[in-house]
C-alpha cells in the first residue's frame, strides 16, 4: 500500500513538472516569436519580416530575396492553413551550435532553436523556427515553411 502511495505521488509530480514546462514553453519569448511568424505569413507583412532578420543578413541576401521567400511561405501558408491553422503547438527549445559563419561575420553568440507542430484542417507540419542571438537581440537564423 505504501509503495503504491510513492509511486502515485511521483507520477502526481511528473505530470505536474511536465504541465509546468509546457506552459514555460508557451511563454517563452521565442516560442512565441515562432508562433507569431505564422501571423506574418498570413499578413504577407515585409516589414516585419524583414525586420526579425539583422541587418548584415538583410544587406547579404537582399530585401527583394526575403520578399520573395516570405510570399512563398505566405502562399504555402494559405494553401495549407487557409489563413488559420488549428494548433500550434510548441515541442521544445534546444541550444544550436551557431555556425560558424554567422559567428564569424555577424558576431552570432547564441542559437537556439524552437520546434513545433501546427495542425490545420487538412495539413500538418513537424518544423522548427532557429533564431541567433547577436548582442542582446535574437534574429531569425531559419523559419518554417
Amino acid at each position: 500500500m505504501v509503495k503504491a502511495i510513492i509511486v502515485l505521488l511521483i507520477t502526481l509530480l511528473f505530470l505536474m513538472c511536465g504541465a509546468a514546462s509546457a506552459n514555460d514553453l508557451e511563454n517563452d519569448p521565442l516560442a512565441k516569436r515562432c508562433i507569431n511568424l505564422f501571423e506574418i505569413y498570413k499578413n504577407n507583412d515585409l516589414s516585419a519580416y524583414v525586420n526579425g532578420f539583422p541587418d548584415e543578413v538583410v544587406a547579404i541576401l537582399g530585401e527583394d530575396f526575403l520578399k520573395t521567400e516570405l510570399n512563398n511561405k505566405h502562399n504555402k501558408f494559405e494553401k495549407n492553413y487557409n489563413s488559420a491553422p488549428k494548433e500550434i503547438r510548441i515541442k521544445s527549445i534546444e541550444n544550436i551550435q551557431p555556425h560558424p559563419t554567422a559567428v564569424e561575420r555577424i558576431g552570432v553568440e547564441e542559437s537556439r532553436k524552437v520546434f513545433i507542430s501546427v495542425k490545420g484542417v487538412n495539413s500538418g507540419l513537424q518544423g522548427s523556427c532557429s533564431f541567433n542571438r547577436i548582442k542582446t537581440k535574437w534574429y531569425f537564423r531559419d523559419t518554417p515553411l
